[in-house]
Parts: structure tokens; C-alpha cells; sequence
């Protein structure tokens, strides 16, 4: 089924999440379904709607599906390369790209705000995601309106680990564990953790002392991990045989294993759940105006919410989605309680992409024995 490797490969950030779309994109899922757009295409009548591979499923946007018929999509592999497109002069109505990304595409002019009045389900955001950082401005504009969103925690086998604590530590430091837990083979997140289980001021942009300390903490869970995965599919049959009793994971991950009848929970750590956030921005000359905020509109529709939980496995902007999806499916995604789980959660930001290459410098040291 092709949700179900959707599921596996759709979450994280940048450098995760981004580059697992490019491999479902070169696999062409979901995109025989819709034609794509070529650079400067116009569709009459139809939104051109610029997105990752997978979210062309119709049962995402019915509203629209029964007013209009289907929109024209076009697919991309990651959000920078997206935005150098619409810079060079790509059309489309709505992009796709996330909430740390909106700064870079306000600075460069290719999008504009979206007027409030337009915007059916905007009330019903889980206001947690409706003010994030970049996304409205000093004036109230809202540049960009969340859509999807997921967290990347611990985890573990509820019968072969002791948590003394809920914490990171777990697959850093403990020494309990050692051989039998796994890190995700990212750099931005695994020096990210490591800040904060330190208790660094600002985990997003880290100075050159702050950046040692770090890499003495991934030294030490270098020496614990059985392996860095790459493929979610890798952790899961870890954690299913047993030859790990932790990992780095994601929400769909966790509803996977206990649908196996394994004991299985997604730890709130005391450091924080690591949340991204994507959603659409309007194109700074769109088209097609009033049928991107149809789409816009159709997308962020409790109906398309519980597609998105339901079938997904993630979660999506519209609170009342989670009135309609039984308590089972939130629980097996760790999403029983939105709010109070995003009181303990980080959500990602910008980092400057000097930043980001001594972290990619530093995680590749590391694993190689430096």
C-alpha cells in the first residue's frame, strides 16, 4: 500500500524527512494519479498546487474534489530547492514548504500573506501552531497556515527498559542499554539533542566551545548505539526482535509496533519531543487566487484531518479532526493529548546553514571514530 510507505518515510525535517521524500519521489509514488507542472505551466481553472509526493490524495482535500475537481500538482524533493524555483520564476497558486523555512521565503519576496477572512478553519488551529515563529507577523499578517505536523521522540520496549527518568539520556548515556539502542543517522538532530540534554542556552546556532561539549556527548553514544538507522523500517524490526529496546522514532512508528501486539511507548522527554510543522504559503502572483483558497480551505478541513490521522499517521492543524478520530488511533500515535504534549515539546527552527554544516562536520567526525 502506498500510505503505508508513506508512513515510514514522511516524517522529521530538512535533513530527514526532506531527503526521504526525494527517494518516494524517485520512486514516483503518487504522482501517476496527477500530471505535474512544468515550470511557467498554466492550468485554467484549476489550483496549481506545488507539494511533497503523496499529498496529491484526493480523500485530502474533498471539498474541493466536490466543488472543483482536482487541482494541478507539481512535486518537490526539499523546500530549498523549492524555493530557488519560485524564485527563478516557477508559477503556482499554494507551495508546501515548513514553519522554520518561512523566514528564507519572506526574505526572498516569491510569497505574500494570506487574508484571514478567507480562511474558514482558521479558529479551529491548535493555537500552539497558529503563532509560530516567522509564520505571522509584527502586523498580524499570517504568511503561512499549518497543515501537517509530527514528532520525533524515544521509542521503547516498555518490558525490557527500566526509565528512571524520561529523558534523552536514554540513548546517549545510558550504559545499561548499551548495544541495544539506535540514533537516527541525522546530523541537525543528534547534535541538537545532545545540546539540550547538556542544557545549552540556544540549541540552534551553538558556538565553538558548545559544539566540543557536544561532540564528547555523541562520542559517548557512539559507543552505545548497535546502529545509526536511515530507514525507520530498520529501528522498528530492532525494536520488534528485540535486539534494541530504544530508539529515535516517530509517531507513525510507535501505532506500527503496537498494531503487532508489542509493548511499545513514545517517551515525553524532560528535554523536549522534537515537533516540525509544514503547511502551505500563497504565491506572491497566484493564478488562480479564489481556488487556492478553496484548496487551502479543503486541506485544512477537519475531513481532511482525519485522513491525515487516520491513514498517515500524523497530525494536522484542525482540532476538531481529533474529535472525530477514535481514541485508539491518538493514543498509538502519542497524540492523546495534543496540548499538553506540545507543553513539553520543541518546535523546530532556522538554523543558519553555516550552523548546519558544522553540525553535518561534527556528526560525520563523530561517527567515524574522530
Amino acid at each position: 500500500m502506498a500510505n503505508d510507505v508513506l508512513g515510514r518515510i514522511l516524517r522529521g525535517r530538512p535533513l530527514n524527512r526532506r531527503s526521504l521524500m526525494k527517494t518516494m519521489a524517485a520512486a514516483g509514488l503518487g504522482m501517476a494519479a496527477m500530471p505535474l507542472l512544468s515550470r511557467g505551466a498554466e492550468a485554467a481553472d484549476e489550483a496549481l498546487v506545488y507539494t511533497w509526493s503523496g499529498y496529491n490524495d484526493p480523500k485530502l482535500y474533498p471539498a474541493y474534489v466536490t466543488k472543483h475537481g482536482s487541482p494541478t500538482f507539481s512535486f518537490l524533493g526539499d523546500t530549498q530547492e523549492a524555493l530557488n524555483k519560485l524564485r527563478a520564476g516557477y508559477v503556482c497558486d499554494v507551495a508546501h514548504p515548513c514553519s522554520d523555512d518561512i523566514f528564507r521565503y519572506r526574505g526572498a519576496g516569491v510569497i505574500k500573506p494570506f487574508d484571514p477572512a478567507r480562511l474558514t478553519y482558521e479558529a479551529d488551529f491548535w493555537p500552539e501552531l497558529a503563532k509560530l515563529p516567522g509564520t505571522v507577523g509584527d502586523d498580524g499578517k499570517r504568511w503561512f497556515v499549518p497543515f501537517d505536523w509530527g514528532n520525533s521522540s524515544i521509542i521503547y520496549r516498555t518490558d525490557l527498559v527500566d526509565v528512571k527518568e524520561p529523558s534523552w539520556k536514554l540513548i546517549y548515556s545510558d550504559e545499561r542499554y548499551k548495544g541495544r539502542v539506535a540514533m537516527y543517522d541525522s546530523a541537525e538532530p543528534a547534535v541538537q539533542i545532545a545540546a539540550s540534554i547538556l542544557g545549552l542556552p540556544d540549541i540552534w546556532v551553538l558556538n565553538d566551545d558548545e559544539l566540543k561539549k557536544t561532540a564528547e556527548l555523541l562520542r559517548t553514544q557512539r559507543e552505545l548505539v548497535r546502529f545509526y538507522w536511515s530507514d525507520e523500517t530498520m529501528a522498528e524490526q530492532g525494536l520488534a526482535s528485540g535486539e534494541l529496546v530504544a530508539a529515535y522514532g516517530w509517531n507513525d512508528g510507535v501505532r506500527r509496533l503496537k498494531k503487532q501486539g508489542l509493548p511499545v511507548a513514545f517517551m515525553v522527554p524532560k528535554e523536549g519531543v522534537r515537533t516540525w510543522v509544514c503547511g502551505l504559503v500563497m504565491y506572491k502572483n497566484p493564478p488562480h487566487e479564489d481556488l487556492a483558497y478553496d484548496f487551502v480551505n479543503a486541506f485544512t478541513s477537519p475531513d481532511a484531518g482525519v485522513q491525515l490521522l487516520d491513514a498517515f499517521g500524523t497530525g494536522h492543524v484542525n482540532r476538531k479532526a481529533f474529535e472525530r478520530v477514535d481514541q485508539k488511533t491518538l493514543d498509538s500515535l502519542g497524540l492523546s493529548n495534543p496540548t499538553d504534549m506540545m507543553k513539553h515539546t520543541l518546535f523546530l527552527q532556522a538554523v543558519p546553514e553555516a550552523q548546519e554544516k558544522k553540525y553535518n562536520q561534527l556528526f560525520t567526525a563523530v561517527k567515524a571514530g574522530g
